[in-house]
């Protein structure tokens, strides 16, 4: 309840820094790793080409990668380059 009384707004930039720089660690990690980086969003959204399994490990956990907007199909997962029609 006493949490709810303090007012650190520097935190927030402190916390918001730490992700973000946690982001560029990660965009680093899959390039050293051979994978190609698409795009950074935000702080926690990395788009890479290839397999990103054998580089992260994939779970929930803060440290681990999460697939976002899943639709059921292949969640998180597109094709990039030229549609043959």
């Amino acid at each position: 309840i006493h949490n709810r009384e303090m007012v650190r707004p520097d935190w927030m930039h402190n916390i918001h820094s730490q992700a973000y720089a946690n982001l560029w660690g990660k965009a680093y990690k899959a390039h050293q790793a051979g994978l190609d980086v698409v795009a950074m969003m935000g702080t926690d959204e990395l788009h890479v080409t290839g397999d990103w399994r054998q580089v992260f490990p994939e779970g929930r956990g803060v440290s681990q990668m999460k697939i976002k907007h899943g639709d059921g199909k292949a969640s998180g997962e597109y094709t990039v380059g030229k549609v043959a029609l």
